[in-house]
């Protein structure tokens, strides 16, 4: 049957009442000249009143006004106004049934406005039915056929006949599309489909479909012939393109969701229309995954081989440096006896065979290198040479498994990679090893080709091979090469807005960017004040103004410091002993209360909320502390782990978590004393490592920064109210520089941002003309000015002082070529079509001289630059950024007390479940802050009532991220009835 319920009771009760904020007022609630004519036929002043008040009611939301109705006083004021009376008019005009009803039959013939009859129900069916096979989501729906109402004048009658009709539309259109599905798929498709939910097992004690969906296992070659094992069985069903897009994107990711949930019974239990859509867009899915899981893996393998290679370079340099230090010992010794047998006329060789043998010499004089620098490039294919056979053991079937692609100028390095499987396989018609050589040599770069060439002149083919390996791993990263059949590992534009709306877009004047669209207008500005810039510096430089000096390695900037008086540290240790003490469990409930956030936690099948709270609330507490299902089980009077899995399972998705998350941060930052804190429209990311362990250990990779053991980083996003807007699970050894703006374009907290901090890892010239391009203020921590350049349009010589700091000369004509490609980038971001840390990636990946690339480093040369330039200069920009990092580095502290079960590591096996661990982790964490900024508020205003003095400088000091007076552990019970005050909030303590 057709669901019935689809809006939560609030969304329920918002969808038709009166407008209150003053854009929706404007919109729809202003009188026009013929409307205020047909007003003015109104004799008495309330009648006019209760006439237009009906006529606004029936343009928004869309209704009658109902006896016993209260209208806002926001849009009665604003009726009030337009109309020159007061609004104490509106006495019971409006309330009598036959004054209503000669009102609606006065506008019903004026405007056209008619009743919902059964001729109107077929249409707007039919109208709902055609949105409802493009979009599964039911919710939107709702909204959408009450706007489309309003529209057609059609008089809403009530949200429950509104989700009636499109419950019964979505049903209709999904049992249309799997008729329509099934129907596509060939005889042989079918029989495939079956066998993956059979209900005799194949592979051990695993149905098909659930050993699809296991993840891969430790980084290596078997988890590497794993994957393409999987992706076979799936290329033998062979779910076409054209299945899929009959299907639609939107709608398969959805199904595929919902798929990759479902045991094998489950899909038997299915009609078979249904069973078999399900079946074909899980597999698509699943298939696009594995290709990506393949790829990231082929990376990391290499990327894992490179650093055994500059392991080995390094011990091998150390070797040589004490061998060479005993040497010039033995040496120095020598040269003394030498000397003191020419100083007493002694005959030489009697000297030194007394010393030591001519043998000995021998060997110390052959083990003495020419000293080497050992520089990244230096020998690294030499050292990769150990690496070959563990090389071949996962690249061979890699090659073997994908088809690539390659922009003009790869051709040959795609070719040489086939005609190298073909070897590999011992494929009929390959190339000998020469001939391959021989063809593909020219290739391979000089630089590179002089690493591979051995003694005798000739080419070490295996030395060659890793070569193109390395190149492939770079390719694939820059998107110069591209994959079939994968998601993330297409060329830049496939990802970009359509070319064809960008120039709509451009034509319109309308680009949704904060710079002159005129590149040669924007490029003259931008000159003008690097110049003027970089000149007062120098003078400032030159004239010892500042705490900023250039030393013998560039330019140094002392650090800085925030400072707390004791006062204002003092007051903050009472405020926490006044805090009301809470338990975790608790905590949510009452968080919950005040935002309603559990209502986004919607089921993926039926899209209601969970009708269990506590069972939500214990499984997100189970994630966030990190205590796992079972365990939490055992220590929640009542629930079972079957519960909280399928709890878990149906409720915990990346999109429930991040509309929770929406959810809270809209509350924090509505609060009215976390404005003490800071403004919302500044924020802060940075990394924080989580180890891994257990069977984790295989999703993570060291970072030797951090010690020896796999870990992730979870980069956050913090907003200067503290509440943490964005989270997301990246690499140990991904750069942070690629993930800063992900936060500020995924996010509408971010949207509103205008200016961002980060601390240095966060920080390159790609990051920089990104964010200046967008609008964003970026100000980054830059603890280390070392070695870094500044750039200017002129000479070095030309800025004085600066000369020895300064970098290459900029080239405008190096960027201007570039400058629609640029502006085509920006508007894909800015309008969400390609996420940002994957445009970030593809740029970066590209060589340092590709043109688009290279003029993009360019753009952000400038700006940073001007930053830096700004940062030696402004003490106070400098204390600012620190304190606005330090908010996102004392809510890690938070994090690892709430993460604190199994020794916080991680031990989820799946990309997919470490972000739903990472996200449920924040997500408590930010309840905890929200909670923590009420209560305060709470106490600071009960403190002043008491006449305790609370200077509002003080204020400013506090942070929300206490949990003294939370209970984190033990056993997660629940209050049936918790001890509130008068105002629904628990009681602050007051100590004697």
């Amino acid at each position: 049957m057709p669901r019935k319920s689809i809006l939560t009771a609030r969304e329920r009760a918002g969808l038709l009442s009166h407008p209150t904020d003053e854009p929706l007022l404007i919109e729809h609630w202003t009188l026009h000249p013929e409307d205020l004519i047909l007003v003015n036929t109104r004799r008495k002043a309330e009648t006019r009143f209760a006439l237009a008040l009906q006529l606004c009611s029936l343009r928004y939301p869309g209704r009658l006004i109902a006896a016993g109705d209260t209208i806002p006083a926001e849009a009665v004021q604003f009726l009030a106004e337009q109309l020159a009376t007061r609004p104490d008019v509106l006495l019971d005009a409006c309330k009598r049934a036959a004054t209503r009803s000669e009102h609606l039959d006065v506008l019903r013939r004026a405007y056209g406005f008619q009743e919902m009859t059964q001729p109107h129900r077929a249409e707007l069916l039919n109208w709902v039915r055609g949105m409802a096979i493009a979009s599964p989501k039911a919710r939107p729906l709702v909204f959408s056929l009450a706007e489309e109402m309003r529209r057609r004048r059609i008089i809403i009658p009530g949200v429950t006949v509104l989700e009636r009709l499109v419950a019964q539309a979505l049903h209709q259109a999904e049992s249309h599309l799997y008729e329509g599905v099934h129907g596509s798929l060939t005889d042989l498709a079918i029989g495939a489909l079956d066998a993956l939910v059979s209900d005799k097992p194949v592979h051990g004690r695993q149905h098909q479909i659930s050993w699809l969906r296991e993840p891969p296992g430790p980084q290596g070659s078997r988890a590497m012939i794993a994957i393409i094992q999987r992706l076979d069985l799936i290329r033998e069903i062979d779910i076409t393109p054209k299945t899929a897009e009959l299907i639609g994107m939107e709608r398969r990711v959805n199904l595929a969701a919902e798929g990759k949930r479902l045991t094998a019974q489950n899909y038997r239990q299915m009609n078979a229309p249904r069973r078999y859509t399900t079946l074909a867009a899980t597999v698509f899915e699943l298939g696009l995954d594995l290709t990506d899981q393949a790829i990231n893996m082929f990376e990391a393998l290499i990327a894992r081989s490179v650093r055994r290679a500059h392991r080995r370079r390094e011990e091998r340099a150390q070797e040589e440096a004490l061998n060479s230090q005993d040497a010039m010992a033995f040496l120095r010794d020598l040269a003394v006896v030498l000397v003191d047998a020419h100083d007493t006329g002694r005959a030489l060789d009697p000297a030194i065979t007394t010393f030591t043998t001519w043998d000995e010499i021998r060997r110390i004089v052959g083990s003495i290198n020419p000293t080497r620098r050992f520089s990244a490039e230096n020998n690294l294919l030499v050292e990769l040479r150990a690496e070959y056979a563990a090389v071949r053991r996962y690249a061979s079937p890699f090659l073997a498994a994908f088809e690539f692609k390659a922009s003009a100028g790869y051709q040959g390095l795609v070719e040489a990679l086939l005609e190298l499987s073909q070897r590999w396989h011992r494929s009929p018609g390959r190339m000998t090893e020469a001939d391959w050589v021989a063809r593909f040599l020219p290739f391979v770069p000089l630089r590179a080709r002089q690493q591979i060439m051995m003694v005798d002149g000739g080419i070490d083919h295996k030395m060659m091979e890793i070569h193109f390996m390395l190149e492939l791993k770079a390719r694939l990263a820059s998107g110069d090469v591209t994959v079939v059949g994968s998601r993330a590992y297409q060329t830049i534009e496939t990802y970009l807005l359509p070319r064809g709306q960008f120039e709509l877009i451009q034509k319109s004047g309308t680009l949704p960017i904060a710079i002159n669209p005129n590149f040669w207008d924007y490029i003259a500005a931008r000159k003008a004040e690097l110049e003027t810039a970089l000149q007062t510096a120098a003078k400032h430089l030159a004239d010892n103004r500042g705490d900023t000096r250039i030393g013998a390695k560039g330019l140094r900037v002392p650090a800085v410091f925030t400072e707390e008086s004791e006062q204002a540290v003092a007051f903050a240790g009472l405020l926490s002993r006044h805090m009301p003490t809470v338990r975790l469990t608790d905590l949510l409930m009452d968080v919950d209360r005040m935002t309603g956030f559990a209502e986004t936690f919607e089921h993926l099948q039926t899209g209601r909320p969970c009708a269990d709270k506590r069972a939500l609330f214990t499984a997100l507490i189970a994630e966030a502390t990190n205590l796992g299902l079972s365990k939490m089980a055992q220590a929640s009077p009542g629930r079972t782990r079957r519960q909280l899995q399928q709890t878990a399972i149906w409720h915990f998705r990346e999109d429930t978590f991040a509309l929770a998350l929406a959810k809270l941060i809209e509350a924090q930052h509505g609060d009215a004393f976390a404005t003490v804190f800071g403004s919302p429209t500044i924020s802060s990311s940075d990394g924080q490592h989580i180890f891994l362990g257990a069977a984790a250990e295989n999703a993570g990779e060291v970072n030797a920064h951090y010690g020896r053991d796999p870990i992730i980083k979870l980069y956050t996003a913090i907003s200067g109210r503290y509440a943490p807007y964005h989270t997301r699970v990246m690499a140990a050894t991904a750069s942070e520089a690629l993930h800063v703006l992900d936060a500020l374009l995924e996010t509408p907290t971010g949207q509103a941002v205008t200016r961002h901090h980060v601390d240095g890892g966060g920080v390159n010239d790609l990051v920089f003309a990104t964010c200046h391009l967008l609008g964003y203020a970026f100000n980054p921590r830059i603890p280390n000015l070392d070695g870094r350049c500044l750039y200017g349009f002129r000479p070095a010589k030309d800025y004085s002082v600066l000369h020895d700091v300064m970098g290459d000369r900029l080239d405008a004509s190096q960027i201007a070529p570039y400058w629609d490609d640029i502006l085509h980038m920006m508007t894909s971001l800015r309008t969400r079509t390609v996420s940002s840390s994957l445009l970030l990636k593809r740029l970066s990946s590209a060589p340092k001289r590709q043109g688009l690339s290279n003029a993009m480093r360019l753009l952000g040369r400038i700006e940073r630059t001007l930053f830096t330039l700004q940062w030696i200069n402004d003490k106070d920009l400098r204390k600012q950024t620190t304190a606005e990092l330090n908010k996102g580095e004392a809510r890690n502290a938070l994090v690892r007390a709430v993460n604190l079960h199994r020794l916080g590591r991680f031990r989820d096996r799946s990309q997919e479940n470490l972000s739903i661990r990472a996200s449920a982790l924040n997500l408590v964490v930010t309840a905890i802050i929200y909670w923590n900024s009420v209560h305060m508020g709470r106490a600071v205003a009960a403190l002043r009532d008491r006449g305790q003095q609370v200077p509002d400088e003080w204020l400013s000091t506090l942070s929300p991220l206490g949990w003294e007076h939370i209970n984190l552990t033990g056993d997660y019970i629940w209050e049936d009835e918790p001890a509130l005050d008068d105002e629904g909030f628990r009681p602050i303590p007051f100590l004697p």
